[in-house]
């Protein structure tokens, strides 16, 4: 990131993923099927996807949605969201999202974030329809406020995903750093990561890269 941001990193401890009985799904590595003992490192939380018939954290999703507009995500006052900033705004998320050197750009991003300041838990898409099948993540991009929880869902569309933010084989912009681990297929999958500190985390697909599967979160007051 620019500025005098120094880089938090966090690797991604992962908790245990429960597969119930999907065919032909990407099973989880040793590195997502420990026994639940998290790492934490700096001043994020590092996440845990899990699967089943845990809540996911929304029970209303609304009007079906994919880009960067509104999924419904609760908020400790109900629903928030529905803004938009421009890109400019956060040149490191529009760069990576428009970056073709490293991976494909992502066509559902309009140049704009979805602004969910104010929410205490944020819903994206992991499997939602984009860049030529379900290659993409839904909202791509949104702006939040630190100690916001990001709730990465598994939509079970487009084969196997994961959600990586490896600054090194990116465009070295991201602040963060984390992974949900071997790319899974089970719907409902959750991966958690709550953001302390303002920055950005850059994170994308590792399977789907080269077909523009990318996202971007904001962190800011």
């Amino acid at each position: 990131m620019h500025g005098d941001v120094s880089r938090r990193r966090f690797l991604g401890g992962m908790g245990t993923v429960v597969v119930v009985g999907l065919a032909g799904c990407a099973g989880p590595s040793a590195n997502n099927t420990t026994d639940g003992e998290n790492g934490t490192t700096g001043n994020g939380t590092v996440g845990e996807p899990t699967t089943g018939d845990e809540t996911t954290g929304n029970e209303t999703t609304g009007e079906e949605t994919t880009g960067n507009e509104t999924t419904g995500t609760d908020t400790a006052g109900g629903t928030a969201g529905g803004e938009t900033l421009p890109g400019s705004e956060y040149p490191a998320v529009d760069e990576w999202l428009t970056e073709t050197s490293v991976g494909a750009a992502d066509e559902t991003y309009d140049g704009t974030l979805l602004d969910m300041r104010g929410s205490t838990e944020v819903t994206v898409e992991v499997g939602a329809a984009g860049n030529g099948e379900f290659f993409a993540f839904a909202p791509s991009a949104v702006v939040v406020s630190p100690g916001t929880t990001v709730v990465w869902t598994w939509t079970g569309e487009g084969g196997a995903h994961n959600v990586e933010a490896e600054p090194d084989e990116q465009i070295g912009e991201s602040d963060y750093e984390f992974s949900s681990g071997e790319p899974i297929a089970e719907a409902g999958t959750e991966f958690r990561e709550t953001f302390d500190d303002v920055g950005v985390a850059l994170y994308h697909c590792e399977p789907h890269l080269s077909v523009g599967m990318k996202g971007g979160v904001a962190i800011s007051e």
